[in-house]
C-alpha cells in the first residue's frame, strides 16, 4: 500500500466509525458513504481485527468501540 492509500483508508476508517457512533447495518454504511461492498467488507474486517468496530450479531449492527473512539478524537486533534 502506499502512503495515499493509507490516508485515503484512515479518511473511509474515520467516516465509517462516525457513522456508526449509535450503531449502523452494514448497508446503512455503505450507502451513506458511497463505497462499494467489497471495499466496505475489506476496511469493515480491518476495523474489527483493530478492536474500533464491533457487530452486534443478532441486530447486525455495527458499532464504533471505545478504540474506534480514541481514533476519531486523535484524528480531530491532528487536524486542528
Amino acid at each position: 500500500m502506499t502512503a495515499e492509500t493509507d490516508k485515503n483508508d484512515d479518511e473511509i476508517y474515520a467516516s465509517i466509525l462516525s457513522f456508526a457512533k449509535e450503531g449502523a447495518s452494514k448497508k446503512d454504511i455503505g450507502a451513506a458513504l458511497s463505497i462499494s461492498h467489497q471495499q466496505l467488507r475489506r476496511l469493515g474486517a480491518e476495523l474489527v481485527d483493530r478492536d474500533m468496530l464491533c457487530l452486534d450479531v443478532k441486530k447486525r449492527v455495527f458499532f464504533t468501540t471505545d478504540k474506534g473512539h480514541v481514533f476519531l478524537q486523535s484524528r480531530r486533534a491532528r487536524d486542528i
